[in-house]
Parts: C-alpha cells; sequence; structure tokens
C-alpha cells in the first residue's frame, strides 16, 4: 500500500484560533507563526493529502529558530521569520514536543490551569438535603458518646454495707479402676483382651487405565489490522498499517494412561486394659453470711484425696436512695468489712471499681 498522508491539525495559542490546518504555518486569524509550542493533532475525521502533496512531507520534521521561535520546514535553510540560519535552531519539533512533557513545566500548566474561574457552576439542590441528614447524623452520635459517658464514667457514691456472704469449696478425687483402650498400653495398664482391628488405609497401585483427555492450545487464526498515525512533525501524519497476529483456542483429545489406586486395609492389634486414676468424685461446700468462714471438713476414704480448693467473698452495698450494687472482693478487704460499716464507693459502667481507696482488679 502507497504511504498515505493526513493533514494534522494544531491550535493559535495567541487568538485561540482552534483546528487550524497542519499545513497553514500562520495563524488565519492574528497572523502568528507556528512556534516551539505548536501541537499537532489529528483531525475527528480522516482525509487524505492527495498524492502530489503528500510527496512534499514526511521527509524531515520541521525546526524551531532559537532568535524568534519560530517554526520552519525542515529544508529551509534560514528562518522565514528573522532569516536567521538554520545552524542556530533551538531544536526539531520533536525536542519541543519532549520539553512540553518535562514534569516541571507539566506541573506549572497544571497550576495555571487550576486558576481557571468557574463562571457557569450551578449549586447542587442535594446538596442541601445531604447536609441536612449529616447534621441528623451528627446528633445521633452525640447523643450516644454522651450517653456512654454517662454509663462508664466512674463516679463516687457514699453507702453502707448492707449484706456479706462467703462460699468456699473442696474438690476430693478418688483413686479409681477404669476401662480404656488404645493401640498401645500406657504404664500401669493391664491387659483385658486384644482385637486385630483396621488401624489405616494404605492407597495402592492396582492398575493403569486408557482415558481420553481434552486439552486447548492456542493457534494462529490470521491477522487483524491495526492502523497507527505517526506525527511527522511537519504538519503531516503518516498512516501506518500493522498487521497483528489473531489467535484462537482450539480443543483436542488425547489418549493418557492413569493409574488406578485401590485403599487396602492395614491391620493392627488394638488393646482394651484396665488402669488406676485419680478422677474428680465430689465437691464439699461450704457458705455463709457471717464473719468468720471456714472450710468444708473432709472424711477421706483409703482411695480419696484432696483436689483443688475455691473460694469467693461478696459483699452488697446500698446508697441512700435505696440503690444497691453488688461486688466480688478479695477476702483480705472483705474482712475490714461489717454489716451497718459506711463505705465510700466507685462504680463505673454499673460495677463496683474501688472500695475505701482500694482499686479492685478487672
Amino acid at each position: 500500500m502507497a504511504d498515505r498522508k493526513v493533514e494534522g491539525l494544531w491550535d493559535c495559542k495567541y487568538c485561540q484560533c482552534k483546528g487550524i490546518g497542519g499545513l497553514t504555518k500562520e495563524c488565519p486569524q492574528c497572523g502568528h507563526p507556528q512556534d516551539a509550542d505548536t501541537k499537532f493533532y489529528m483531525p475527528g475525521t480522516v482525509r487524505y493529502l492527495d498524492e502530489e502533496t503528500a510527496a512534499r512531507y514526511g521527509k524531515g520534521e520541521d525546526w524551531t529558530c532559537s532568535y524568534c521561535d519560530t517554526l520552519n520546514r525542515y529544508n529551509e535553510t534560514h528562518c522565514k521569520g528573522c532569516g536567521a540560519s538554520r545552524s542556530e535552531s533551538s531544536g526539531s519539533y520533536t525536542d519541543n514536543q519532549r520539553r512540553r512533557m518535562d514534569p516541571r513545566q507539566n506541573a506549572a500548566q497544571t497550576r495555571q490551569e487550576t486558576r481557571q474561574p468557574v463562571s457557569n457552576a450551578q449549586p447542587e439542590p442535594a446538596r442541601g438535603g445531604g447536609k441536612k441528614l449529616g447534621i441528623v447524623f451528627g446528633v445521633i452520635i452525640a447523643v450516644i458518646v454522651i450517653a456512654m459517658i454517662a454509663i462508664f464514667a466512674p463516679r463516687d457514691a457514699a453507702t453502707k454495707v448492707e449484706a456479706k456472704s462467703w462460699y468456699r469449696s473442696i474438690d476430693v478425687e478418688a483413686y479409681v479402676t477404669v476401662e480404656e483402650s488404645g493401640w498401645s498400653v500406657p504404664y500401669g495398664g493391664r491387659t483385658t483382651y486384644t482385637t486385630e482391628e483396621v488401624r489405616y488405609y494404605e492407597e495402592v497401585l492396582d492398575h493403569y487405565e486408557d482415558v481420553q483427555v481434552q486439552r486447548s492450545r492456542r493457534v494462529q487464526d490470521g491477522y487483524d489490522t491495526q492502523i497507527e498515525y505517526v506525527d511527522n512533525g511537519d504538519g503531516t501524519f503518516s498512516e501506518v498499517e500493522h498487521q497483528i497476529p489473531r489467535y484462537t483456542t482450539e480443543y483436542y483429545y488425547e489418549w493418557e494412561s492413569e493409574p488406578v489406586y485401590v485403599s487396602v486395609p492395614v491391620y493392627d492389634t488394638y488393646y482394651y486394659y484396665d488402669i488406676d486414676k485419680w478422677l474428680p468424685d465430689r465437691t464439699e461446700e461450704a457458705s455463709g453470711t457471717d464473719d468468720t468462714p471456714y472450710w468444708p471438713s473432709l472424711n477421706l476414704a483409703s482411695n480419696e484425696r484432696e483436689g483443688d480448693r475455691s473460694e469467693s467473698y461478696s459483699v452488697t452495698f446500698v446508697t441512700e436512695k435505696s440503690k444497691r450494687y453488688a461486688a466480688y472482693i478479695p477476702e483480705n478487704l472483705w474482712n475490714t468489712l461489717s454489716i451497718g460499716q459506711g463505705a465510700e464507693i466507685t462504680v463505673s459502667g454499673g460495677k463496683v471499681t474501688q472500695i475505701n481507696d482500694v482499686v479492685l482488679s478487672r
């Protein structure tokens, strides 16, 4: 295919005239020539140059005069604006575009664009409703926060001790014979009988089978034509065609031998045995509301022993307005309190956190 060319367009930055033909070297509105800031771009509708015109372009880039900044044709030896020699050129069209892409220049241009006023901007009516909705949500959140502060903020209260109670318990373990089973007998175990049982299954190769397996592969299915327009740097663009390989997915079948496994049981000796162990038997308890806690008495048989001990101590406080607070506290603090005694407590989140300057652990 013959090399086809398209005339590009450019915009005059001095009078804001748009869409000027790339082969027109001066602005038809203000007369200013193309300069180093000129950028050619493709028109919306492609119209090819005739063969005679196309033959004169695409042979070299325009160059910029370093004195008057005029953009001159590639084959001109002197600037048409001021007559300076091409040897005084400040660079080609491509050099100009490369400088335009400098990040510092782009940043300055962006800052300048952001300063442009938008005179026709209209307020969005929906924003008023959104603002009201935001105020409502803000009030709800504020109420919730205030309520949480009111609940969990520590506050002091003058109270009296209304009631006290205590609880103590001792676990009793018994040394007894139990029946157990397993793949081995632990120390102290006495075997009663054994059996042969399946311990696990082992996968064993049995044979091979031929099966059809579907596979896929990418195969070329021709070419797609892709058109690209290359900026010649002289007001024109060259149309370049690329042949892009096109692929499709092809499915096919192959015979393949696959192994077939069978599960084979593996037997082992399984033991049933008796063994003596200390096991929880019962719990002896004691409780009361007096000031003299005691541990429950134990009557241990020959095969019994004492296990874990546990204890708890609670006290109930009442305010002048009959508001009651109960708390579990350490024994040493519990011993210092008596019925009817005044007590300064701190409450947070409905729980007693401090009694007479003693902070309770959480």
